[in-house]
């Protein structure tokens, strides 16, 4: 049997170097992302009013289900009713309709919220850094002033003691 053998420091920076220059050649490409197949939905089914659901579970799954709506609402094929106003509704590719449902929700996720103003609460602490790297503290050239003068002010006080007795 032949140990298998760690590689060294060298092989594994080397390694990485290889990827990242055939990345950036384009010989390594990233996948499309695509949708399921069980989410996509046909003309046929779209004029009779299917949508198709990427349905979330509590443990993280995703899966893809065409759904019909019914005045506003649909069952799952678990049996659990949701409710929808159509704002919910994305377009994949432009083509075909989908809405994220989450399981434990009654409403899918709305992704667009157009009316709703910026909800980051972090911020006042980004505008914070951002006007801290723009604001140069400015060097205070005052203080050597106050010091030269102060320096001036006593040696003719000193000529003038001595001079003076």
């Amino acid at each position: 049997m032949e140990e298998d053998k760690e590689k060294t420091m060298k092989e594994k920076i080397d390694s990485t170097f290889n990827f990242i220059d055939e990345i950036k050649s384009g010989k390594i490409t990233a996948k499309k992302l695509r949708l399921p197949r069980k989410a996509k939905v046909t003309k046929a089914k779209l004029k009779k009013g299917y949508v198709g659901i990427l349905k979330v579970d509590e443990n993280g799954n995703i899966s893809g289900d065409k759904i019909k709506l019914n005045e506003s609402s649909f069952e799952l094929k678990s049996g659990t009713y949701h409710a929808s106003e159509g704002k919910e509704i994305l377009m994949w590719d432009g083509k075909f309709p989908v809405m994220i449902q989450p399981t434990w929700s009654v409403n899918p996720i709305e992704v667009r919220n157009i009316k709703k103003v910026n909800e980051t609460y972090g911020q006042p602490y980004i505008k914070a850094k951002l006007l801290k790297s723009v604001l140069v503290k400015k060097k205070s050239s005052g203080s050597i002033l106050i010091w030269v003068l102060v320096a001036v002010g006593a040696v003719v006080a000193y000529s003038l003691l001595k001079g003076g007795i």
